[in-house]
């Protein structure tokens, strides 16, 4: 039961009530001829459409964040004029290009998070050591192959000369060495301290036979020892580089192996089907003792002298091996 101090004031609020409900959704009553002859209430021909319920935030505060009010409008909803100042400062603080209200604990940890992901000297250090030993493992790897592929030419190169030396013979039945030697011929060069092989004559670089068994025509010697000018062996060009490498070279038509030394000639001039081992080896190593071959050639390897230990110059490499000695060195035979 509602009371008689309420009850005087309901059709008031129910009024407001209904008006305000009107308002918030759109509905205008009808006020024509049609609604007013019937009963005094509104007739509606057609409902408005109704949007969905505002869920805006309708406060003062809300409505300065929106701009929809300033500090000049009139206080509303309850708050003071002084507060509506102090909300539109800060909205237009917060609206500067260069205002940043973030704290400053917010920064050192932002600070502190882009340091830390960033890398540290200790890692760096690592990374910098990986990338190291990878590299000398590549290198390491790359010399080998490079060695192994030097060793395959070199000894390609030294049996072919062998080969070439008993086609001569074989064609000629003599060997291609002037009829002035009568002891088995060395062609090549001794490096410093070597001696030259027992029971031979020094027949000078190896482009002394090299021209012979090339046919080289414009050297007196192949004229006089290849009258039918037949090539024997046709090796490739050296490279350019100083000394030349790994063929003729075109400056004194010498044969180079690839490390950088003439390769060393010895022929069985004496024709006794011996040869003196230039090594020392003794336990085979490097071959019997006389060697029973008509002709043989060999490399020095990377150290440019026979057997293993120092190098020769600079332009070589030293090596490990005892020097004179076979095993253990780089050397090319060709037996």
């Amino acid at each position: 039961m509602i009371p008689l101090s309420r009850a005087a004031f309901l059709p008031v609020e129910q009024g407001r009530r209904g008006a305000s409900t009107k308002a918030e959704l759109g509905v205008t009553p009808c006020d024509n001829k049609i609604t007013r002859q019937h009963d005094l209430s509104p007739v509606v021909s057609s409902p408005a459409p109704i949007d969905p319920p505002n869920t805006e935030n309708r406060s003062a505060a809300g409505r300065i964040c929106r701009g929809e009010q300033r500090i000049t409008d009139p206080p509303q909803d309850g708050f003071a004029v002084a507060n509506n100042r102090i909300i539109d400062a800060f909205q237009r603080f917060s609206r500067s290009p260069t205002s940043d209200l973030r704290p400053p604990w917010l920064d050192v940890a932002d600070r502190r998070r882009r340091l830390s992901s960033a890398f540290t000297l200790i890692e760096m250090i690592v990374v910098m050591l990986i990338i190291a030993t990878l590299a000398a493992l590549f290198m390491g790897a790359a010399t080998s192959v490079f060695d192994r592929a030097r060793k395959t030419q070199a000894k390609n190169d030294v049996i072919q000369i062998t080969t070439g030396v008993n086609a001569f013979y074989t064609e000629y039945g003599r060997y291609p060495v002037v009829s002035t030697i009568t002891t088995d011929a060395f062609y090549g060069t001794l490096p410093t301290g070597v001696p030259l092989p027992s029971g031979c004559t020094n027949a000078g670089t190896n482009n002394v036979l090299l021209n012979v068994l090339r046919n080289i025509t414009t050297d007196p010697n192949t004229v006089a020892l290849n009258p039918r000018q037949i090539v024997f062996l046709s090796p490739g060009g050296a490279k350019n580089t100083v000394p030349p490498k790994g063929g003729i070279a075109a400056a004194d038509n010498c044969y180079y192996d690839p490390w950088g030394s003439q390769y060393a000639i010895v022929i069985d001039t004496n024709y006794d089907n011996t040869i003196t081992n230039p090594y020392s080896d003794t336990d085979g190593s490097a071959g019997t003792t006389p060697l029973r071959f008509g002709a043989i050639a060999y490399s020095y390897g990377k150290n440019g002298r026979p057997g293993g230990g120092a190098a020769v110059s600079s332009s070589f490499t030293p090596e490990s091996g005892t020097a004179g000695t076979f095993k253990g060195s780089s050397d090319i035979l060709s037996w």
